[in-house]
């Protein structure tokens, strides 16, 4: 094809560097091979699926990588020449996020499961446990597990993200498989570690509710069993630390997820683990408001059952028993009105930011919360308790369609703005190339993708005015 007419495609295509791309198919499909003439004979499809992917360049780039190396062509077209359908696929996925080339470039096996809608939509735990184990296989010293762990985070990560992209999952699917996801790696790494006496992990947070996002942190506590001696504390809270650094890694490049523990007793001054007794102690005589606003979330993801059971127990009395009265109420108030005064970092708006914005995540999250301490409806998610106070009389029906309908937005806008920006981010691109980006990968547009979010954000903070800053003559009386 002639340069001039070759560069007025590439233009249609929607490719703004042209002679970038231009180099780019040149190397994608150079050489007298069989794989190089398959590569050129496809070429025009690739510009088709590369142009309908938010970033075209990126995704091409992005194919170019992958076929660096002779094996790895030859991979990457025998891929595309037995599944256009994986091909389409991997186009509009490295089109849309820099995350997604490597686990393809470190197992290029993912390629192939791009074609195959029940291996991306994989929800059996059963099967994950499974696969972890395969993953650690024959390796036996702690360094070499944890690598194993780690790639096999990653793949599963791809696939939670493939699905998201492609439409194949809806946002509550995705937070429950990558919360399911993390309570596979941690109940590796308490077995890898394999603690002196029994040990619970205690999810909190996202974690605790099963709507974890691309970005989330994974709050636990770790509890030890009363039973254990003194001395096997010292070595339980030794594993404690083992376990932080199969989960953290030693360095960014090892890191499976960011595991958090300052949720617990006396923060980060604390030990990293206690005793169910020392939980409970401490929950009884300096336990805060907001401590068991915390708790809420509160569930067993790994370790030990019958520890993880026994504090269940204590969650249920000293966040369901106990009165919850106004003064615990203004509490939270006051804690809410302080972080939306203080926590919205500067050069971020504001107006649409995801999730500390009026009528934002946080907000539907603070109030669903509140209402469940005030109505004694215990329910670790945001959703899950939001429908629990539907079924007990204590939130309207369509109160509950607004705040569902502006956390369902945020939370997928936000894991989307992960996965294109390539890292966290919690408020709408300013730029007007990155917010088209986010828009174009949420099948939108920018003006379209702005009007909703504040149509929905707006009309969710009516309601949270009414129902978590309103006082209790909004609600009924304090229990």
């Amino acid at each position: 094809m002639p340069a001039g007419a070759l560069s007025a495609r590439l233009e249609a295509f929607g490719f703004v560097d042209v002679a970038r791309t231009r180099q780019a198919l040149e190397e994608l499909t150079h050489g007298l091979t069989r794989s190089s003439r398959l590569m050129q004979q496809m070429l025009p499809l690739l510009l088709q699926w590369l142009s309908e992917s938010p970033d075209p360049e990126l995704g091409l780039l992005g194919l170019r990588t992958l076929a660096t190396g002779r094996h790895r062509r030859e991979r990457l077209v025998a891929t595309f020449r037995d599944s256009p359908e994986a091909a389409r696929r991997l186009c509009l996925l490295l089109g849309t996020s820099r995350l997604l080339l490597d686990p393809v470039q470190h197992n290029p096996d993912l390629m192939a499961v791009l074609g195959d809608d029940a291996a991306l939509c994989r929800r059996d735990g059963t099967d994950l446990r499974a696969r972890a184990g395969s993953a650690l296989g024959w390796r036996t010293d702690l360094r070499h597990q944890q690598a194993g762990l780690r790639r096999f985070a990653r793949d599963e990560e791809f696939r939670i993200a493939a699905g998201d992209i492609l439409g194949l999952d809806d946002v509550t699917t995705t937070g429950s498989s990558l919360t399911a996801l993390a309570e596979t790696v941690l109940e590796s790494a308490v077995s890898l570690v394999a603690p002196p006496v029994p040990v619970a992990v205690i999810g909190m947070g996202r974690l605790g509710g099963n709507e974890l996002s691309y970005a989330s942190d994974l709050d636990v506590l770790i509890v030890f069993a009363d039973e254990a001696a003194p001395h096997d504390v010292q070595a339980a809270e030794r594993s404690a630390e083992e376990l932080l650094e199969v989960v953290n890694g030693s360095t960014p490049s090892e890191r499976i997820f960011r595991l958090d523990v300052n949720l617990r007793p006396e923060g980060k001054r604390g030990p990293l683990g206690r005793t169910m007794a020392s939980y409970r102690a401490y929950y009884e005589r300096w336990g805060q408001t907001w401590e068991r606003q915390a708790l809420v979330r509160a569930r067993p993801v790994a370790g030990d059952a019958e520890v993880a059971q026994r504090f269940m127990v204590m969650v249920q009395e000293q966040v369901w028993d106990k009165p919850f009265g106004e003064a615990e109420g203004r509490e939270i108030r006051r804690i809410k009105a302080r972080v939306e005064r203080e926590r919205i970092p500067a050069g971020e708006d504001p107006q649409f930011h995801l999730k500390l914005g009026r009528g934002s995540l946080s907000d539907v999250e603070w109030t669903v919360q509140l209402l469940q301490l005030r109505h004694r409806v215990p329910a670790p998610g945001t959703m899950e308790g939001l429908a629990a106070l539907v079924a007990a009389g204590a939130v309207e029906e369509a109160d509950a369609q607004v705040l569902g309908q502006a956390y369902r937005f945020c939370e997928r806008t936000r894991n989307r703005l992960y996965l294109v920006r390539g890292g966290p981010g919690d408020s709408l691109p300013t730029q007007a190339e990155q917010l088209a980006r986010l828009a174009r990968s949420l099948d939108t547009n920018p003006v379209a993708l702005r009007d909703t979010d504040r149509r929905v954000t707006r009309r969710a903070r009516q309601v949270v005015e009414r129902l978590f800053y309103g006082g209790a003559s909004s609600a009924g009386p304090w229990t």
